[in-house]
Formats: structure tokens, C-alpha cells, sequence
């Protein structure tokens, strides 16, 4: 399924009403997707003890396409997501206010790659004068769930890292998942169970 990115850490918390502290965006205010060294660039997630992350079952696609232009003829980016291990980020995370079970999440090699070349791509077009338009979307899922989804509801933390200089921000402390989704189907393919269990919502 195809959706929206509200999934991606950055667009849930500042989407949601209790979203990022001002201090938070006063330091992101200059972080740009388009230029920033997205080697440097993860995210951290943590949610209830029955859930899991699995970025590598979820893929963005990027799409841009010049300002003018219809989209069909927009170009196409798919980057894949893993968990990271950078030593630093524990300690960084905690200092930060993070729970220690938060999982960090960043592109693979391989898209890295791809999204500097989309980089390297709209700076081009935008040095001939031309505006560029895009979209993310979000294929397949960040997180499963270990059994049945429990009433009630199912806060997850989120930080970001957008680069070296500013370090681990937090994003959101205690974002509802189950406020997010419209309905119990929606949340059920949000958090399916994880690979090799059959649950339900209860």
C-alpha cells in the first residue's frame, strides 16, 4: 500500500497537534532535505514494548519533477531504509531524553548514493533557473508488532539526528499512533504483525 509519508518521524511529529518544541524548530530552521548531507542525517524511533522496527521492509519513493512540467513526468527515486549503529548515539540519545530501546533508522549505502545524485539533479535544475516540485510516499512499514494491538494508546518517541552540528533533537514524546490512523483497518496495516505472527486488534 501507498500512502502519504505521515509514517516518516519528521512529517508525523510536525503533523501532529503536540509536535516538535519551539526550541527544537528554531534548531532545525535552516535544515534543508534538498542540501543537507544526508549521510549524517537519521531518525530514532521507540514505541510500546510489543513493537518492533523494521526499516528494511519500508521503502520512500521520491518523486520530482521542474515546476511546469506534469507530474507523470516526474522522476523516480526509491531508497530503502536499515537500523544504524553508530557507538555515539546511545549516550547522545540519552542525554537527549530518549529511552534506551529507541531504534535508529537511516538510509543503506546504496540510497544514499541515489538520493545525492537527486541532489546533485535539482541543484542542477534549479542553477538553469528552473522550480522543482516533489513528493514522498512511504511503501511498506517502519514497525510491526510482536501481538494483538491493546486498547487504549500506543505512544511512540521520536528524534531526529539532521546532522553533526546540531546533534540528536527530539521531535515528539508520546505521539498516539492510534489518533493518527482514521480507523482500525488503518491501523492494523500501520503496525502489521511481525513477520512469521498472525494478530489482531483488540
Amino acid at each position: 500500500m501507498m500512502r502519504p509519508l505521515l509514517a516518516l518521524p519528521l512529517l508525523l511529529a510536525v503533523s501532529a497537534c503536540n509536535g516538535p518544541s519551539i526550541a527544537t524548530q528554531w534548531k532545525l530552521r535552516n535544515f534543508n532535505i534538498a542540501t543537507a548531507d544526508l549521510a549524517q542525517t537519521r531518525f530514532a524511533l521507540g514505541g510500546p514494548p510489543w513493537t518492533m522496527a523494521t526499516p528494511e521492509r519500508a521503502t520512500l519513493e521520491v518523486r520530482y519533477w521542474r515546476d511546469g512540467d506534469d507530474e507523470s513526468e516526474a522522476r523516480t527515486v526509491a531508497l530503502r531504509l536499515q537500523k544504524a549503529a553508530h557507538p555515539s548515539d546511545v549516550e547522545a540519545l540519552e542525554k537527549a531524553g530518549g529511552p534506551q530501546s529507541l531504534a535508529v533508522i537511516e538510509l543503506t549505502p546504496a540510497s544514499l548514493a541515489a538520493a545525492r545524485a537527486a541532489q546533485q539533479e535539482t541543484a542542477r535544475l534549479k542553477a538553469e533557473g528552473a522550480k522543482t516540485r516533489g513528493r514522498i510516499h512511504l511503501a511498506g512499514n517502519l514497525g510491526c508488532r510482536r501481538e494483538d494491538i491493546a486498547a487504549g494508546p500506543i505512544p511512540i518517541d521520536v528524534f531526529i539526528h539532521a546532522d553533526d552540528e546540531t546533534g540528536w533533537l527530539p521531535l515528539n514524546s508520546g505521539l498516539d499512533v492510534r489518533q493518527s490512523a482514521k480507523d482500525e483497518t488503518e491501523l492494523n496495516e500501520f503496525l502489521p504483525p511481525c513477520p512469521g505472527r498472525q494478530a489482531r486488534t483488540r
